[in-house]
């Protein structure tokens, strides 16, 4: 993967030093954007650490726009800074995952009855459209126009963004969204389970009703039974503890500069 460096237009000195920074900018959002994917298509692995200067190196940007990204996915919680290592992609036990679906279940419910009160019909009707995507990865196809849109199609992000509550939608289609995806990535891409499209639908039947309680529970049975398919080492709703944990984290791994590729090995 190249970064293409950006050329800067004749200007005075004012003119300049904007165009430099908007240059930075579009870098950025670049860098983010190529890391992102890389990150959440698995092509860099949980556990893979790499420095600035050598990443820099890789992309073929300077520090200064590479560190502007590299601050996004920290705050999308896909890489982490790791004293005398550098920067390293998250990796997320199974204690995490269960976590996360603990909170998950209690906010999609909240989040899906409050959708019911909210969504106007047409909105709905856009629902049921998302509905029929059997995705079986992070992205929908490369022809589909939502391709890298995930948010436009994604039926949990459209009832999160249904329910009209900021706080909600934050959480749920940011850092709770990056997070999934990035266990996604863990796991390799694996088909929905069997029954997902129908709770979907038991779901959307729900909303259209205007039944907002029954939608609560039957969304709640939906992120529960995600989480009991996963066959989770330690889950919370059992009891578990975070030390019963089997195992330990992915090995770390080198971001191999030398070829053209994400080479992890």
């Amino acid at each position: 993967m190249q970064i293409s460096d950006i050329s800067l237009p004749d200007a005075d000195d004012s003119d300049q030093k904007t165009v430099k920074r908007l240059a930075a900018q579009t870098l950025a959002d670049r860098a983010c954007d190529m890391l992102d994917q890389a990150i959440l298509n698995g092509e860099l692995p949980p556990g893979t650490q790499f420095s600035e200067a050598e990443l820099a190196l890789r992309l073929g940007i300077s520090r200064g726009p590479l560190r502007e990204a590299i601050s996004r996915l920290e705050g999308r919680r896909l890489v982490e800074r790791v004293p005398h290592i550098g920067v390293r992609v998250v990796a997320l036990s199974d204690w995490d995952i269960s976590e996360i679906f603990a909170i998950r279940e209690v906010m999609e419910g909240l989040a899906c009855r409050l959708a019911t009160l909210h969504m106007s019909d047409a909105e709905l009707d856009e629902l049921e459209a998302c509905v029929e995507f059997r995705h079986v990865s992070a992205e929908p196809p490369a022809t589909s126009p939502l391709h890298r849109k995930p948010h436009k199609w994604d039926f949990h992000s459209r009832v999160a963004q249904g329910s009209r509550n900021a706080q909600l939608i934050q959480y749920l289609c940011g850092d709770m969204y990056y997070l999934l995806r990035l266990y996604r990535a863990r796991t390799g891409v694996t088909p929905m389970r069997a029954d997902a499209d129908d709770e979907h639908r038991e779901i959307l039947r729900a909303m259209r009703a205007r039944d907002g309680e029954l939608a609560e529970r039957l969304m709640r049975q939906h992120v529960a039974g995600s989480r009991a398919s996963l066959a989770l080492s330690v889950d919370i709703s059992r009891g578990d503890s975070p030390a019963a944990e089997a195992g330990g984290k992915p090995r770390m791994r080198r971001l191999n500069t030398r070829d053209g590729g994400w080479n992890n090995g």
